[in-house]
């Protein structure tokens, strides 16, 4: 084994003082990758051991009785190799049986004490660490750090190898996987001390068998994170009943022949046929009223018949509860897809004008049709506009400025927490700071966003005071910037800008007072009032934020002529954006039942 786990990359070789084997889960239906026949042949053997064990010595034992069976002077070794298969199988099936009980209460006691998986399956649904020899005491964490690097490596291969055969590619992973390492696997007194000592959870010891949980050091553990055991060891156990049954007619059959008086063996199962018959009733714990055994042998195996049958009701209940759980934990990754699928992206827009109001309302309504829709969620009232693509948009208006109980920072704060909407989106006018570079109307996009109230101001001198900001310099969602960077391509409106937006809460109408601004950040594209407020609300509830807003005056001789436009053009742009669908929730956000992708 330690050949086919060299052969498959389960074995971390230091030298012959110092390796370890992984096995992977029992359960786990996918081809180990390499390894070749001879690997293959050996782990099909180590797997199946206990069915080559049964299956070998019975069929050689009975192949050669009845290649015997045609020389009359064999008959005596015929005799003997017939006794010592049935008692070979005698001897297996009371084994059985009594396993079956074992097995039957300890799952029923452990599941009725809710303890979860006995520690026997964990080898079948996790990696384990089935050998481990360290005669180094110092070396021994190293070895085990070098058995999950090394169960990231196979984990990674194989979840590769099966998204190629779905047409997928997975470039980008996080390991889940729990290593389980058997006390029983370790063969040094080193590594036992280690592990003693080791910080690390310890797991179940039911049953007598110890385990310490090693969980990836990515994560934290999960305990619903578990491969789960289906009811198919159901179909396994019915097909053995098929198999047992018709071996053990021919079983009856000899014993019941030879032991017939005078050949007469006439209300006896000592014909094949009649043996089958009757073990077959005893599946159902009763005799044909012809046919009765007279060998204690005989009727041994007619009541281990009747026992196999019996245990048929627990392995059934065990295998269709593991089968309803599996087949719920199966389809829960469909329901989280399906729900994801069903559910929109979220967009609230805040606006702060009655103008820009109207100018969303208008915007939404010629691509949607639908009215807006007051609904009053505590202090604040935010308008339902229906759905465009898969975004329900919700606009709420709070006043100017960012601070007040009515300003943006609050009215946004309440409405995200009682809304939770997924992006943010402030709509409206702004002041320009270029004029040689804009014109009314233009649309400003802020790549950043610029706190201009909190500042020092210490006097200087012979000249001006000297005025040094302590504001906030921020960068808002990079999605929601590059959605709207996309959205300018097949834009046919007003010109977009993208850049550093001021946030003051000074209406300005200055032309010193707006030169000052440009002066202490030359960067400035607009000027704005309650873009502060939005980036501390959406900071304190983690919603992603942008600014569009579109040129209404210079920050001089202000009047509303171009208010309207502004409005208009800030608000189609938002709405040309989100009828694209670069918002859509499948377009952000990846199903988690999808796995890990890139």
């Amino acid at each position: 084994m330690l050949y086919a786990g060299a052969r498959e990359g389960r074995l971390i070789w230091r030298d012959p003082r110092g390796f370890a084997l992984l096995e992977a889960p029992l359960l786990s239906r996918r081809r180990p990758l390499g390894g070749g026949f001879r690997s293959a042949a050996l782990r099909l053997a180590d797997r199946h051991w206990d069915l080559l064990v049964f299956a070998a010595p019975l069929f050689l034992l009975i192949t050669t009785a009845l290649g015997l069976l045609p020389f009359p002077s064999a008959g005596r070794a015929v005799l003997l190799l017939a006794l010592a298969a049935i008692v070979y199988v005698a001897l297996w099936l009371t084994g059985l049986a009594v396993m079956s009980v074992v097995w039957f209460w300890r799952t029923f006691w452990a599941f009725a004490r809710a303890t979860g998986e006995v520690a026997e399956s964990l080898s079948g649904v996790h990696w384990t660490v089935s050998l481990c020899h360290e005669e180094e005491a110092e070396r021994a964490d190293e070895l085990l750090r070098r058995a999950t690097g090394r169960l990231a490596q196979l984990v990674a291969l194989r979840a590769g190898a099966a998204a190629a055969d779905l047409g997928y590619r997975v470039s980008r992973g996080e390991l889940t996987e729990t290593l389980v390492l058997v006390r029983r696997g370790i063969t040094t007194d080193a590594v036992r001390s280690h592990v003693d000592a080791w910080d690390s959870a310890v797991g179940p010891r039911d049953d007598g068998v110890e385990v310490v949980m090693i969980q990836p050091a990515s994560r934290a553990p999960d305990p619903a994170d578990r491969r789960v055991v289906t009811g198919r060891f159901l179909l396994l156990y019915l097909a053995a009943m098929l198999v047992m049954v018709p071996a053990e007619a021919l079983i009856v059959m000899g014993q019941e022949a030879a032991a017939c008086p005078n050949s007469v063996c006439e209300g006896r199962p000592a014909t094949y046929l009649d043996a089958l018959r009757w073990l077959s009733q005893r599946l159902l714990l009763t005799d044909p009223p012809d046919l009765s055994p007279a060998t204690g042998a005989a009727a041994a195996i007619g009541w281990l018949a009747s026992l196999m049958a019996l245990m048929v009701l627990p392995v059934a209940y065990v295998a269709g509860r593991n089968q309803i759980r599996a087949h719920t934990i199966r389809i829960e990754p469909y329901r989280r897809l399906r729900s994801l699928m069903e559910k929109r992206t979220r967009l609230l827009i805040l606006v702060v004008t009655s103008g820009e109001r109207d100018a969303v309302f208008r915007a939404v309504t010629e691509i949607n049709g639908k009215k807006p829709t007051a609904q009053f969620l505590g202090d604040r009232t935010v308008f339902d506009l229906g759905v465009i693509s898969e975004v329900e948009i919700h606009l709420v208006q709070s006043e100017q400025a960012a601070g007040g109980p009515a300003g943006a920072a609050l009215v946004t704060s309440s409405v995200i927490d009682r809304l939770a909407p997924d992006f943010l989106v402030m709509a409206g006018i702004c002041c320009g700071l270029r004029p040689k570079e804009q014109k009314l109307g233009d649309i400003v996009v802020s790549s950043q966003l610029r706190l201009m109230d909190h500042r020092k101001i210490t006097g200087k001198q012979g000249g001006d005071p000297l005025v040094i900001l302590r504001g906030d310099k921020v960068t808002p969602s990079s999605l929601l910037l590059d959605r709207l960077r996309a959205a300018e391509v097949d834009w046919a409106g007003a010109p977009v800008h993208y850049g550093l937006m001021l946030s003051s809460s000074v209406l300005i109408n200055s032309a010193s007072v707006r030169d000052q601004l440009v002066r202490l950040e030359p960067d400035g594209r607009g000027a704005e009032m309650e873009g502060g407020g939005v980036y501390a609300a959406a900071a304190k509830g983690r919603t992603d934020w942008i600014l569009v807003k579109a040129i209404s005056d210079w920050g001089i001789r202000k009047n509303d002529d171009a208010h309207p436009l502004a409005a208009r053009n800030a608000a189609e742009f938002v709405v040309h954006m989100i009828r694209g669908g670069a918002l859509d929730r499948r377009t952000w956000q990846t199903s988690a039942a999808s796995g890990p992708s890139e």
